[in-house]
């Protein structure tokens, strides 16, 4: 009798483990996706296609949720996030290798790049590695690839923009990082750094007056309630970064790793697409809710920025780093 007791105890066990069990085709691990856009725009629909792609690619043994909207944290949490493990992967700007890499910080600076054909092959190229390497080594951050961001507009509240006189005192938001600090303030604006999720009370607050960001952040943001002016300055041509903390992609098999390497790459032409797209929808989106785009003389900003910028991070940034920059065909 107690022999039979027995073995019904080790099968009843035996049922409750293999009731545990993930079934094979089913998820069988989530990670999360964090960014501070918004929904509406190239890269929430691009990091939805990657989470697609993913679950497909790993046959259901992957599962990609996404927080938009800044729901773990700013930027800057984010990042730190990927490097305590609090967030898995992370789509955000170039802000990272300013602060952890400075060396490399001309990046990220305004009029680094002619065009995407010009950044994609710097960033694709030995640049790319250099500073996708040197995430990896310090923070334990792994880029996965390099996604197109809208060019930057200089935007304001009560006055036209055509030339950096016009700029004498304005006080601007710009993010928190030293490169574009210097370089408005060339420009002779007055920078004031504020995060990513403050801008819109900063502005109706009347704590600035200005502040510059792609198309897609100015809509996506409802930033045009309290800006009348954009200007077509195009002083910076942005990419995001698709990050994964190194841990985390570590922990997965060789086939995982590579379906993950595949879909970034993938979802990353798609919102390549997407953002020319979505570029000329925001513009026409902003001008029948009444905003003016002011065309101005873009070489007259280019010029001093380009001139005095180098000089100011001389013993900053890696020697003749930004003329690499420059220099790439």
């Amino acid at each position: 009798m107690r022999i039979i007791f027995i073995l019904l105890v080790i099968c009843a066990v035996a049922m409750i483990v293999e009731g545990l069990r993930p079934d094979v085709g089913t998820t069988q691990r989530e990670l999360k996706l964090a960014y501070v856009m918004l929904p509406g725009g190239p890269a929430h629909e691009a990091a939805q296609y990657f989470a697609q792609l993913v679950e497909e690619k790993t046959n259901g043994k992957i599962r990609i949720k996404l927080f938009a909207s800044a729901q773990l944290g700013n930027d800057r949490e984010l990042a730190e996030g990927l490097m305590i493990g609090s967030v898995d992967f992370v789509l955000g700007g170039t802000a990272p290798i300013g602060w952890y890499l400075p060396a490399y910080g001309a990046v990220a600076s305004p009029f680094a790049f002619r065009d995407y054909g010009h950044m994609d092959r710097v960033f694709g190229g030995e640049i790319g590695d250099e500073i996708s390497l040197a995430l990896q080594q310090k923070k334990g951050i792994k880029v996965l690839d390099w996604w197109h961001r809208g060019p930057r507009y200089l935007t304001t509240t009560s006055h036209r923009v055509s030339r950096p006189e016009d700029l004498h005192g304005l006080k601007l938001r710009v993010p928190e990082l030293p490169t574009y600090i210097e370089a408005w303030s060339i420009l002779g604006a007055n920078p004031t750094p504020i995060t990513y999720s403050e801008i819109f009370m900063a502005l109706k607050q009347g704590i600035v007056e200005g502040q510059e960001n792609p198309l897609e952040v100015i809509y996506s943001s409802s930033l045009h309630e309290v800006q009348r002016y954009v200007m077509e300055t195009e002083h910076q041509l942005g990419c995001y970064m698709l990050m994964v903390g190194n841990q985390v992609f570590e922990s997965l098999s060789e086939d995982v790793q590579e379906a993950i390497r595949a879909a970034a790459v993938e979802s990353g032409h798609r919102e390549h697409e997407l953002m020319v797209d979505y570029e000329s929808q925001f513009r026409k989106k902003l001008i029948e809710q009444g905003v003016e785009f002011v065309e101005v003389d873009q070489q007259a900003f280019r010029d001093p920025v380009v001139e005095e910028l180098p000089r100011r991070f001389e013993t900053v940034w890696a020697k003749d780093f930004f003329q690499r920059i420059i220099n790439t065909p």
